[in-house]
């Protein structure tokens, strides 16, 4: 106890003595609300081309993407529940059977690989073999979008057999570097422009398994209250948001969807519409209460995330990329922590 004692008193000097000397600036985030461009029809890259612009201008040191840890990954994984089945197989499965196939061809585990990044990310220059390391370490840990990364980076330096590489792995990296998503079309074109080396996952999607699971009820609930819910994709808010996309489509220039869903007025009207729904129904047994709470706890999860990516970017600027719909409850929790400083998309 005393010296516990003396350890306090310790630290509460030294805070005093380094208060003036204290770092003072805050790290900046900005939560991107975005519609999830594989599910626009005709969607083409270039649409986003004056959203990239406009991110670009703003100089951010890490980004942050909509997809689970693999630490998160390996956990869900590990309980062998079927109520998690179709988060893993929708959210994560694909990942993790292309880290275990990566780590059985290149002898290395999961802890190693992320040891073997660590270093290699330490240093000041990285040479088109550090590039192939990388890329070989990040699917061995199940950071598939940060190998996509690096793989773009090697542009005139295609992976060869003589780097260990099979077939099946340089397909994969092919394929992924196509496919139409906010991780693959957004976050790596603007983590490209600033030279970024790598993505952040902050995302958890348990809240529905959780629901199923503990909750069966709310399906039937749902389908015998479907008349409370009939009138809400013809609201106001989400008429505009139907008017900007195909506006935008037409146009090839998404920016001004992206302004209005970032929008105060957005998203306002999308809680009212799609969360304070939830407690209004009043289902007899309680599961459209448990869905609004477990709503919640991701976006909890999800904040909790993007300040463990901030602990290492302080001061720094960061872009969380995200689905509109949680941009007001992130803002809300991350409006509470001095050391952060919201950005607005305008």
């Amino acid at each position: 106890m005393k010296t516990i004692y003396k350890i306090s008193i310790l630290l509460f000097g030294l805070l005093f003595s380094i208060n003036s000397s204290a770092q003072t600036g805050k790290t900046e985030i900005l939560i991107l609300g975005t519609q999830h461009l594989n599910q626009i029809k005709d969607f083409k890259p270039i649409m986003i081309d004056g959203v990239i612009s406009k991110l670009d201008s703003l100089k951010f040191d890490a980004i942050c993407i909509e997809n689970m840890p693999a630490q998160l990954l390996y956990d869900i994984d590990s309980r062998n529940e079927s109520a998690y089945t179709d988060v893993l197989e929708s959210f994560g499965g694909d990942r993790l059977l292309l880290a275990n196939q990566a780590q059985e061809h290149f002898k290395i585990n999961f802890s190693d690989a992320r040891d073997e990044i660590n270093k290699i990310l330490d240093k000041d220059n990285l040479t088109d073999t550090d590039r192939r390391s990388l890329i070989k370490y990040y699917v061995a840990s199940a950071d598939f979008a940060s190998a996509v990364l690096q793989f773009k980076y090697l542009k005139e330096n295609p992976l060869s057999k003589a780097d260990g590489f099979n077939n099946v792995l340089n397909d994969e990296l092919k394929k992924y570097a196509r496919v139409p998503n906010e991780i693959y079309s957004l976050a790596i074109p603007l983590a490209q422009n600033r030279s970024l080396q790598k993505l952040e996952y902050i995302d958890n999607f348990q809240d529905e398994a959780m629901l199923l699971k503990h909750f069966p009820q709310f399906t039937q609930d749902y389908l015998d209250n479907q008349d409370l819910f009939k009138d809400v994709q013809d609201l106001p808010v989400f008429q505009k948001t139907g008017k900007l996309l195909k506006q935008g489509v037409q146009a090839n220039d998404l920016l001004e969807l992206f302004v209005f869903i970032n929008s105060k007025e957005f998203q306002d009207q999308d809680f009212q519409a799609q969360w304070e729904i939830w407690l209004k129904t009043n289902f007899p047994s309680g599961a459209d209460r448990a869905r609004y709470a477990l709503w919640e706890m991701r976006n909890l999860q999800i904040a909790a995330n993007i300040m463990n990516t901030a602990a290492f970017y302080p001061g720094k600027r960061i872009l969380v990329i995200i689905g509109a719909s949680h941009k007001s409850f992130l803002e809300k929790y991350l409006r509470q922590v001095p050391s952060v400083k919201l950005m607005e998309f305008k």
